[in-house]
């Protein structure tokens, strides 16, 4: 799911370049209530199918506009991953088989391969990517993700049992200045297919005021 960072004056240029490419691939208040008691959710990957849309909320909290767009499967392969077609523009991304969202075409990994299944409480994990800006910078990211737990979360689409899923670790550019601390949590909803809703923070070298990004589902329509 890609996202749109959430500036504050005197953000450094370097962040402001970097966010959209480390929030893993939101605007109304949002509710999480850990579930009384035990909740079973599919812990396996999903399948996709032609047709599978999702619309997501891009949101700034600081000017309070946002952005939504729409990502529709077009094809599915044989080894469970899926094509994209991004609206409006008409843009395309790949779904990996693990519902992460990558590049199309691309050599490496883009920031946004948080999801490893099965997805079982307690489970740890590391998520190392790299990413290219339109600019050219190359980030590397760094995290270490720990599965917590099934969380209602409540999303403009609606209230979701989801998996939630917490990472922390480090952002850094592949050459000149820059990197820092980040922080990312995460809700994969598994009757939906995808992530609905996902927050990321990061520091510049750990000083300042945080860049933040978040993304939450709007609309959804998938098959069975």
């Amino acid at each position: 799911m890609a996202t749109i960072g959430i500036l504050r004056a005197g953000t450094p240029r370097a962040l402001r370049a970097t966010v959209c490419l480390l929030a893993a691939g939101l605007s109304a208040s949002t509710g999480f209530a850990l579930d009384a008691g035990p909740v079973a959710l599919p812990q396996s990957a999903p399948h996709y199918r032609v047709g599978d849309n999702w619309t997501f909320l891009r949101s700034d909290a600081l000017s309070g506009k946002g952005r939504t767009f729409t990502q529709t499967v077009t094809a599915v392969h044989t080894d469970g991953s899926a094509s994209l077609l991004i609206g409006p523009g008409g843009g395309r991304l790949e779904l990996t088989s693990e519902a992460n969202v990558v590049p199309s075409g691309a050599g490496q990994q883009a920031c946004g391969i948080a999801l490893h299944f099965p997805l079982q409480a307690g489970t740890h994990y590391e998520a190392d990517c790299r990413a290219v800006s339109e600019s050219g910078m190359t980030v590397t990211r760094r995290a270490q993700c720990d599965v917590e737990g099934v969380e209602t979360v409540q999303t403009k689409a609606g209230s979701f049992p989801a998996i939630k899923i917490r990472m922390s670790g480090t952002w850094s550019p592949q050459s000149g200045y820059g990197g820092g601390p980040m922080e990312e949590t995460l809700w994969y909803a598994p009757s939906v297919k995808r992530v609905v809703r996902e927050e990321f923070q990061g520091r510049l070298a750990g000083k300042g005021v945080p860049a933040t990004a978040a993304v939450e589902l709007v609309r959804y329509a998938v098959k069975p």
